[in-house]
């Protein structure tokens, strides 16, 4: 599974990865996190360490990619890869090559994650047309990508700073992305919530934007298990219809593989696909029931 994840410019895209990092590393309801390289987890830690004295990391000017594992009850459960775009990618010229090459990894992403400064965001027209520049760049990705499950993340950043009780406050965050947020309503193959968050000291929601993208990017690879093991099904059944003493005389007489083999080929497909499927369902389940309270639109 591949996560992108875009904002404008200090939006906390290397604090919320950092912190997200830290906090999965130990998990909880029996789901953690581990880096797969070494270096990452370093970087990572020693990262969300300084963000919890208060020294908050500055703006990057690179994109990062991490290489992650989910875990359930200590097990592996499924591979991601965590993309951090810098916020400038954004107010570049769409013919430059990170520009590109952002619109390429929102085409191909399984899931895509926005953050927002939200006091920025309240107090900065300017940081409203970033953002509004950034939900065309999403909205143009998610028209292209036709039936392809997609699960989708609006984050407002340093919520904490802001009122979030407040309705009027929470529209005023919310009015940016209706385009947005109304094109996946309607979708049939976006999923997506929007959720306040804050990265710091004091610290609430940073599991929820991670959990959302992997509970849904599981439900879709067992959705692709599913047909797969169905196929290989279908094989097997053709394969046993046609399976006759005539067949089995040619196949001898003539050297090819007879129906029997191939349907026996078949099972054993389905079985294995069925071995890769069977540890996802509990994930999923107890991610349901982790986010039952998480609203989505």
């Amino acid at each position: 599974m591949k996560v992108v994840m875009l904002g404008q410019s200090a939006a906390g895209k290397t604090t919320y990865v950092s912190l997200m990092y830290a906090l999965m590393m130990h998990g909880g309801a029996g789901f953690t996190i581990r880096a797969k390289h070494p270096l990452d987890h370093e970087r990572l830690i020693r990262t969300a360490e300084a963000v919890l004295t208060g020294a908050y990391p500055s703006p990057s000017d690179q994109r990062s990619v991490f290489e992650f594992v989910l875990q359930h009850e200590g097990s592996d459960v499924f591979e991601f890869q965590w993309r951090d775009y810098r916020g400038g990618t954004l107010t570049e010229r769409t013919d430059s090559p990170q520009a590109a090459e952002m619109h390429r990894d929102l085409r191909d992403a399984d899931g895509i994650m926005i953050l927002c400064d939200s006091v920025k965001l309240l107090t900065s027209p300017a940081v409203g047309r970033e953002v509004r520049t950034l939900v065309n760049h999403v909205q143009r990705a998610i028209s292209e990508r036709h039936d392809v499950a997609t699960p989708l993340v609006i984050a407002a950043t340093k919520a904490d700073l802001v009122d979030i009780e407040d309705e009027k406050v929470c529209d005023r965050l919310a009015e940016p992305f209706l385009p947005l947020i109304e094109a996946v309503a309607s979708s049939r193959h976006v999923i997506g919530t929007f959720v306040p968050v804050a990265c710091g000291p004091e610290q609430f929601n940073v599991h929820i934007p991670v959990l959302w993208m992997l509970r849904f990017g599981i439900i879709g690879r067992a959705q692709q298990l599913e047909r797969t093991i169905q196929s290989h099904i279908d094989q097997m059944q053709r394969h046993q219809n046609n399976d006759t003493l005539g067949d089995r005389f040619g196949a001898w007489w003539n050297g090819y593989t007879p129906q029997w083999q191939l349907a026996e080929r078949s099972r054993n497909s389905a079985a294995a696909e069925l071995a890769r499927y069977e540890p996802l369902i509990a994930p999923a389940d107890q991610l349901g029931e982790i986010l039952q309270d998480v609203p989505g639109f």
